[in-house]
């Protein structure tokens, strides 16, 4: 039987195990391919990537708009370095058609007469793909994903997104998933207000960031002027407010700042799930605890760890206690941050008082050696027996800087101890979440944040 001879539903489940290139070449052997698996090379679309010219921007747009049954295919959106590459989309006659972007700009609603003959200009200039994305974007109703690199002066895409937040009718009514990073990983982080258009669009359940500020408050002390992005003016960030019934379930920010707890974020999520936080230096442990007690209700996960790399001697002050935090299944916390330490050092408090009924999972960080480590290994041994925990399967330990034969030894008898209690323990070194294992093969827990993954595109 030839290849292409098999049934729709055989090709279809095959071309899902290839990548883009190759189901372009597939579908380039006969008609009857093209049209059965050309829905999955526009499933998943790379612009402006490392590997993209600024150019594919136009021809991509021209394509969606002349046959709008391609853009219904579109699902999942990636939107590399804007930056990168030559930066200079270069139209020529038969690229630039004058009249057909005056009717595309002309349909967008929400735009003033002098906003339109300004976007009109911008795109026959060809400086960037902002003003280019920005149409595009909206072509792609059908979106489930989308992942935005943002550059620094992104202020057509930036603006398109508030000007849909604030429509009645949903713009994109099939987004549920939204990972942002910034254009420059060296300096610099997205300012937290350029996510808040994404709170408004009903169907978005998870926010995933990387290199996120959090706006600050003019009269907050523990302002940081790295996290402020002077270009983007105050009422710029109040023009869309964050809604009060979001629907995103899940926070997660890698490489991020919230010295004022995420309390916007949090509190804009009508039911939280999980959040996760690795912190680039600046945490506001108790403002943290004070937003995501908002959502003690409903929180099943929560996570916030020191970046690697970053200053964690003085990050001892207690968080406070998730007891009445009944479905709360998974902890990740700095030792100190869970039961607090005194002066000497010591555990003020016992895990068995801090945690809730309902913990399957307990990830603890411990970066020092000494009496609190030896307290705390105690205290574990003693919370792997305790009969309050009835779901409590598994405990990691990740140790960072400890040395000492002696720590070593007894961070491997209450291993020892709560292996026979039914626990599964294990024990990680180095710096990040689960990174390292010592199982034979190492694994990541919980999903991944793909903003992460933004730079290599």
């Amino acid at each position: 039987m030839m290849f292409e001879d098999l049934p729709p539903e055989i090709l279809h489940l095959v071309s899902h195990h290839l990548n883009n290139n190759d189901i372009f070449h597939l579908i380039c052997l006969s008609r009857r391919l093209y049209t059965i698996i050309q829905q999955n090379l526009y499933a998943e679309v790379f612009l402006c990537g490392r590997n993209h010219s600024s150019q594919q921007v136009v021809t991509f747009l021209y394509a969606v708009t002349r046959d709008p049954r391609l853009a219904s295919y579109v699902r999942c959106l990636w939107l590399g370095d804007w930056d990168c590459g030559d930066g200079i989309i270069h139209l020529d006659k038969a690229e630039l058609d004058s009249g057909y972007l005056l009717k595309l700009v002309s349909e967008r609603t929400g735009y003033s007469e002098e906003e339109r003959s300004k976007w009109l200009k911008d795109l026959e200039k060809g400086d960037d793909c902002d003003p280019w994305l920005a149409l595009l974007i909206l072509q792609l109703k059908d979106l489930r994903k989308i992942l935005i690199n943002w550059a620094y002066d992104a202020k057509y895409v930036l603006d398109m997104l508030r000007k849909a937040a604030r429509e009645q009718e949903p713009v994109f009514r099939h987004l549920e998933e939204v990972y942002a990073t910034w254009w420059d990983d060296t300096e610099g982080s997205i300012p937290s207000h350029r996510m808040t258009s994404f709170f408004s669009f009903p169907s978005v359940r998870k926010v995933g960031c990387c290199c996120l500020g959090e706006d600050y408050d003019s009269d907050d002390d523990e302002y940081d002027s790295d996290n402020y992005d002077s270009d983007d003016s105050i009422h710029l960030r109040l023009e869309v407010p964050l809604p009060q019934s979001s629907n995103i379930t899940h926070l997660d920010l890698a490489n991020s700042n919230a010295g004022n707890g995420m309390r916007d974020w949090v509190q804009a999520c009508k039911v939280l799930k999980s959040f996760r936080l690795i912190h680039h230096g600046t945490l506001g442990r108790g403002r943290l605890y004070e937003s995501l007690s908002l959502h003690k209700t409903t929180l099943e996960s929560v996570w916030a760890e020191p970046d690697e790399g970053v200053y964690i001697e003085e990050q001892d002050d207690w968080m406070g206690s998730f007891a009445d935090f009944p479905v709360l299944k998974t902890i990740c916390l700095l030792v100190p941050n869970l039961v607090g330490f005194d002066e000497n050092k010591r555990p003020m408090r016992k895990l068995l008082d801090v945690l809730p009924h309902s913990l399957e999972t307990l990830y603890l960080i411990i970066n020092r050696e000494g009496n609190g480590l030896l307290d705390a290994m105690e205290q574990l041994v003693e919370l792997a027996s305790a009969e309050k925990f009835p779901n409590l399967a598994a405990i990691h330990i990740e140790a960072r800087g400890i040395q000492s034969p002696k720590s070593h030894s007894k961070l491997q008898g209450t291993k020892r101890a709560c292996e026979e209690a039914g626990k599964s323990f294990f024990i990680h070194g180095g710096e990040g979440f689960f990174t390292y294992c010592d199982k034979p093969t190492s694994w990541v827990f919980g999903p991944v944040n793909e903003a992460t993954l933004l730079g290599y595109y």
